[in-house]
């Protein structure tokens, strides 16, 4: 049958829900869902859900910045590094439904999780600018990635670091963020990328505009690691038969 994954927030305990097969949804905009709860928007959101049926929850652009986040497959039977599997069992193991011995602790706490059915990102374009650059930050442990540091794919299947798309770009930190938030005990992706116990998995997780984040990553000695992330992407891409030629080099100088 193949392993189904869901976006998970161990603080605020919500969950997208099983997605499907990671490489159903890998490149398609279904990861925008996860880039976009994290990312803190530019200026002030304009809601299109400020009225909605309770039974159809959304889940509004960047609440989840700071949040601890992973994406759990199905098949999971062990917690990230850093997490405190028992007390999170304290909120399943009083639900009349948690007897079932069949079921994993961490698909227990995935059904005790509020769904939401999608996120609101406002109708402000200035709210997520393309012409601005983004960074992708692992706050629990001081590394961060420029969106101008991951090339996207041209018409032509090469990618290029030639066209500044802001957060909408393919592959983009949607991307970044399903190859270091995966976690499993089995490692059926459904794609040739197996790294099914990422190393970001429970990690505090946000995007912010890097215009306000610079001087802190400055000060903090953060690691800039886009190369590396788009030397994984790359691979990853090559092996799907998504991408074409070589991978470029970085420009010396921002765009």
């Amino acid at each position: 049958m193949g392993q189904y994954w869901a976006f998970v927030n161990i603080d605020k305990r919500q969950t997208s829900g099983f997605l499907g097969k990671l490489g159903e949804f890998f490149s398609s905009a279904t990861s925008h869902s996860l880039m976009y709860l994290l990312a803190v928007p530019a200026v002030p959101l304009a809601l299109e859900s400020e009225s909605f049926h309770p039974s159809d929850p959304p889940e509004v652009a960047g609440a989840w910045a700071g949040d601890r986040v992973v994406c759990f497959g199905d098949y999971a039977r062990s917690w990230p590094d850093g997490i405190d599997g028992d007390s999170l069992q304290t909120v399943t193991t009083s639900d009349e439904d948690s007897e079932d011995e069949s079921e994993s602790p961490q698909l227990l706490f995935m059904a005790s999780c509020r769904e939401y059915t999608y996120v609101d990102r406002g109708y402000k374009r200035e709210s997520y600018p393309n012409n601005r650059i983004w960074a992708l930050r692992n706050i629990s442990k001081k590394l961060y990635v420029r969106s101008d540091g991951i090339p996207i794919i041209d018409e032509n299947k090469n990618l290029t670091y030639y066209v500044r798309s802001g957060l909408q770009g393919l592959p983009g930190f949607g991307q970044v963020l399903l190859t270091n938030i995966l976690w499993s005990d089995d490692n059926s992706t459904s794609m040739p990328f197996s790294d099914v116990q990422g190393s970001w998995a429970g990690d505090r997780l946000d995007i912010r505009l890097m215009d306000d984040v610079v001087e802190e990553l400055q000060e903090e000695g953060w690691k800039d690691i886009s190369r590396q992330e788009a030397i994984k992407l790359y691979n990853i891409l090559l092996q799907e038969s998504e991408v074409e030629g070589d991978l470029p080099d970085e420009p010396t100088e921002s765009l």
